[in-house]
């Protein structure tokens, strides 16, 4: 396409709206992964997926979502998808569990989830974007 007919800065513009657009999606590609790869039981571990920008949350919610694992909870992507719609470049996306077991089942104490999820969702997600 080239420069033009376009100012310099009409080419930051569009670059740091598409910054925006890619940190978004990326970040719902994550969060829908993290809740599809979560074990299910009673539902509460993938229903306490958070997601904050630029803090931590320590924020924990009661589940009962018995949906089989592999399914969307689609509660807790929309409410994460809030979040995530107020990033921007720059942002520093918080997806997170903070349930007592979390970290166990990261560390393959699951049947349903012997790899963990959060590093398989990482992994999948960076393998996609390399």
């Amino acid at each position: 396409m080239g420069w033009t007919g376009k100012k310099p800065t009409e080419f930051a513009i569009q670059v740091l709206k598409d910054g925006d657009e890619h940190l978004r999606r990326v970040s719902g590609e994550m969060l829908q992964a993290v809740i599809l790869g979560s074990p299910v039981m009673d539902g509460t571990y993938r229903a306490n997926h958070r997601v904050s920008i630029d803090n931590p949350s320590y924020e924990t919610v009661q589940g009962d979502n018995k949906a089989p694992k592999g399914t969307l909870d689609q509660t807790t992507f929309n409410d994460g998808a809030k979040e995530i719609a107020k990033a921007h470049i720059g942002s520093c996306v918080y997806i997170q569990n903070n349930l007592s077991y979390g970290i166990a089942i990261e560390n393959g104490h699951s049947g349903q989830a012997p790899e963990g999820v959060y590093a398989l969702a990482f992994q999948l997600i960076s393998e996609k974007y390399k």
